[in-house]
């Protein structure tokens, strides 16, 4: 964690604007100039390799089973192979091939292929902390049970890749995948809980470790989301704050009879924000930002593919969090220079 947060400079590092440019005579040895002296950057680099993936029949029958089995256990349980992409053919890399020994080794000792499972992803948990390749890899990790491999799973994607792109690119669609599983989830310890929570734990981790000079001169902006857009409020709010912004989180749900445009009434007492960003979906978000609209006015960034399309003065409408990040950093620091974002 304390190497984590001294690289903090990198957390929101893969925002849609050029932040620092590599220095130095070799990838190997690539830094990053930034005021007060030079930081580490990981350089991502290619080289020549052989092919060693196999194809799931030569797999299933090293190992004994069937290529069904296989497939089942891929759906099930998260043993397919971690580098996987969308629309192409199972490859079984060597530590994929070794993850499935594990399970059917477990499995003939006579335990249920549940328990397992969970055994054979837990086994590669004294592996050195790295970042997923993709959101199949993290969903591996989150279905292993271990809450530190996969809070410093997500520690190591935020500093390769920064928090927003984190949540677009890994922890949504892992999340997505995790909540579809056939046959429902344990209770006490279900993964796709378990994964928000280690999320939440590196957003603040984000947040506690924000430069102390503030980028964008500590402008109030609102977020009012509903329950279902609590998270992906947290990253844009963390992201904003990380800049300087001073960022509170409303809720739009109706308890108790408080309504959003009521807790809004008593957060402006101290002020109008500089910028207000609506989360939602359907006719009461749509309302809440009509009313908001017409008695504050004032910029106000609507975020979601699910949002309502509403026209009307100052209210804009971004489909995913990076570009509302980009959008609002643009209206609150508009002569900054964002070659200089997320560097200290």
């Amino acid at each position: 964690m304390n190497n984590f947060l001294n690289n903090f400079e990198l957390l929101i590092s893969s925002l849609p604007v050029a932040l620092a440019r590599p220095t130095g005579k070799n990838l190997k040895g690539a830094t990053l100039e930034h005021a007060g002296g030079v930081m580490p950057r990981a350089i991502l680099a290619t080289s020549a390799h052989v092919d060693r993936s196999r194809t799931v029949s030569s797999v299933a029958d090293e190992l004994g089973v069937s290529a069904s089995t296989l497939r089942t256990w891929e759906r099930r349980y998260g043993l397919g192979p971690e580098r996987r992409e969308a629309g192409s053919r199972r490859r079984y890399q060597p530590e994929d091939v070794e993850r499935l020994r594990a399970m059917v080794n477990h499995v003939h000792a006579g335990l249920p292929a549940a328990e397992a499972a969970k055994r054979a992803l837990a086994d590669v948990s004294a592996r050195p902390a790295s970042g997923p390749l993709n959101a199949a890899q993290l969903r591996s990790v989150a279905l292993a049970d271990n809450l530190p491999r996969l809070e410093a799973a997500l520690e190591a994607a935020v500093a390769s890749h920064g928090l927003v792109h984190t949540w677009s690119r890994f922890v949504e669609p892992t999340l997505k995948s995790l909540r579809s599983t056939p046959g429902g989830d344990p209770v006490g310890c279900p993964p796709a809980l378990m994964l928000l929570n280690a999320f939440q734990r590196v957003c603040r981790s984000v947040h506690l470790s924000r430069p102390a000079r503030s980028l964008v001169g500590g402008d109030r902006v609102a977020l009012i989301a509903d329950a279902l857009h609590e998270t992906p409020a947290q990253v844009i709010g963390v992201a904003l704050a990380w800049y300087g912004c001073d960022v509170r989180l409303l809720s739009s749900e109706n308890y108790g009879g408080v309504r959003a445009a009521d807790r809004f009434r008593e957060y402006v007492r101290a002020g109008v924000p500089a910028l207000t960003v609506v989360l939602g979906h359907g006719p009461a978000c749509a309302d809440t930002i009509h009313e908001l609209n017409a008695r504050y006015g004032g910029p106000t960034i609507v975020v979601g593919a699910d949002a309502p399309d509403v026209l009307a003065p100052h209210v804009q409408r971004v489909r995913t969090i990076s570009a509302c990040v980009e959008e609002a950093l643009a209206l609150l620091a508009p002569h900054a220079d964002l070659q200089l974002v997320g560097r200290s």
